[in-house]
């Protein structure tokens, strides 16, 4: 039988797609991050003392004492061959460009000037939540109080902020960047 991938393409499948955003986004594992560390349910013993590290793109659980690489988890979690999961990552590949992974576009988004100097995003979302949405930049806030904002707007910039936390995980371990 001869070889469906080369070498490279497997080692990209393996090591250039970050585990995290492989169980998060691709996999849909539960997962929680408690303290500031990122804790996932392990597909073997369905336990939770879990970690990744970013720098090996590694998983483990501690529990039953696994490791798990983006095709191992691949394997289990979608009980897929080792040829299924590489195929199934490769065309994964590229989250930053996946259009599973971008934000939909926000309807009536407001136009916006470009910054001259970087904005945190918490301002943003804290500036949003307390003036609530503007249609035009320079807009006074609002005078009375304002409108707590709907549930779905607030699911919505949460899926916003978390897709793209995905996308700085991604060009972090991609470029080597801290």
């Amino acid at each position: 039988m001869s070889r469906r991938f080369s070498d490279r393409q497997v080692y990209q499948a393996r090591n250039h797609i970050p585990i995290r955003y492989v169980i998060e986004t691709l996999l849909t594992i539960p997962s929680v991050t408690v303290e500031g560390v990122f804790r996932f349910r392990c597909p073997l013993c369905a336990g939770r003392d879990t970690a990744v590290k970013a720098e090996t793109n590694l998983s483990r659980c501690f529990h039953c004492g696994k490791n798990f690489n983006a095709i191992d988890l691949c394997m289990l979690v979608k009980h897929m061959n080792f040829v299924e999961s590489v195929k199934f990552l490769l065309e994964c590949n590229n989250p930053v460009t996946s259009a599973t992974s971008m934000p939909a576009a926000i309807p009536h988004e407001p136009k916006r000037t470009p910054l001259k100097n970087p904005v945190p995003l918490r301002e943003i979302i804290s500036d949003l939540l307390a003036n609530g949405l503007q249609t035009e930049p320079n807009t006074p806030p609002l005078e009375t109080s304002p409108t707590p904002p709907a549930p779905h707007d607030i699911a919505e910039l949460a899926r916003i902020v978390h897709d793209l936390s995905q996308i700085l995980e991604y060009l972090k371990v991609t470029y080597h960047l801290k």
